[in-house]
């Protein structure tokens, strides 16, 4: 895949996004999930959270303190548990503008990357990389914190739409 088609199917899907989230009334934004979890703005952050992630990998910061979770373990539960914590009580204009403000920062960097760049192995833009994400290419990391993180969340967020919420 090109560089220009990692951004393409990036904007695209976050498109997809945007265009289902603008279809939901601000309560139905903020109210809490069916089972009493996550609000769709949580969902917001928590993509802009990622985003922040991926932005530090490619700055060769300190990735979890890029998304508040700084000292946390890197199990993925316990970095999303915080990030929550932080932000659970942010009002919706403040979730959106971090969701947009993180994929405004995120885009200005992957702008500037090229096909090799994408190609190249994860442990070439932050040392230690341990295992098989060591040898990987990095897009695999953007691929996992942008296109296919956005699909994942469109389903959740069209399932909890789907559910009634619980009283």
């Amino acid at each position: 895949m090109t560089a220009d088609e990692v951004r393409a199917r990036i904007n695209a899907k976050r498109q997809e996004l945007v265009d289902l989230i603008a279809t939901i009334d601000a309560a139905g934004l903020s109210a809490p999930g069916p089972d009493g979890g996550w609000a769709i703005k949580d969902h917001l952050v928590h993509l802009g959270a990622w985003e922040h992630w991926l932005l530090a990998l490619f700055e060769r910061r300190d990735r979890l303190a890029a998304m508040g979770a700084a000292g946390v373990d890197r199990e993925i539960d316990a970095v999303n548990a915080v990030v929550y914590e932080k932000h659970r009580h942010d009002t919706l204009d403040q979730a959106r503008a971090y969701f947009n403000d993180a994929h405004d920062q995120l885009m200005a960097v992957l702008d500037q990357q090229s096909t090799e760049d994408f190609e190249r192995p994860y442990k070439a833009f932050f040392e230690p990389a341990e295992g098989e994400a060591s040898i990987q290419p990095v897009l695999v990391a953007v691929a996992a914190n942008t296109y296919d993180h956005y699909e994942e969340h469109i389903r959740w967020i069209k399932e909890m739409r789907a559910k009634p919420a619980q009283r």
